[in-house]
């Protein structure tokens, strides 16, 4: 990717290709449409993003954060976004690396949270529960959908109590 592309015209590309994928499905979308939507062309876009997983694995995490509420608020359009993402990823080492590649900062970031409830005394040594963390969340934000259907999302509300009920009694605990 290169710096050269004006910030509002990248956000422009990336709202067009997650708007397609939450239509059409990830394997459906192309770059051609995101181009063809954009008035880009599809040199520009290959070469700012290298190929389809790349940009749509970007649409899907741009400006994404680990606050409860954005997290649910993003939740209605990217969790099958995601759950498709990931089923198309079984089949697509591109597409599953992108995914990956997106993930693990977001896990090293969790990982930091940690650490830093640690330095501030709120935990005693780094809660063997921790390393579970990314998969808990990960679990919370999807499995209202997989369970009891597409209409079945996540919010802030349920986000809370997954934090309050399970993951912080799970990282308080003493081994």
């Amino acid at each position: 990717m290169t710096s050269r592309f004006p910030d509002e015209r990248r956000r422009e590309v990336l709202a067009a290709a997650r708007r397609l994928a939450a239509e059409r499905g990830y394997s459906s979308t192309t770059v051609e449409a995101v181009a063809a939507a954009t008035r880009t062309s599809k040199a520009t876009l290959y070469r700012q993003w290298g190929d389809k997983a790349a940009l749509v694995v970007e649409a899907v995490s741009a400006d994404s954060r680990l606050a409860l509420d954005r997290l649910a608020a993003r939740a209605r359009a990217d969790v099958p976004i995601v759950l498709g993402l990931a089923g198309a990823g079984q089949s697509d080492p591109a597409l599953l690396a992108a995914l990956s590649s997106l993930l693990l900062p977001q896990v090293e970031a969790l990982r930091v949270l940690v650490l830093r409830a640690v330095a501030r005394g709120e935990l005693t040594g780094e809660p063997p529960a921790a390393r579970h963390l990314p998969y808990l969340l990960a679990g919370a934000l999807v499995a209202p959908t997989l369970l009891d259907g597409p209409a079945a999302v996540a919010d802030a509300g349920y986000l809370r109590s997954v934090c309050d009920d399970v993951l912080l009694p799970a990282l308080r605990a003493r081994p």
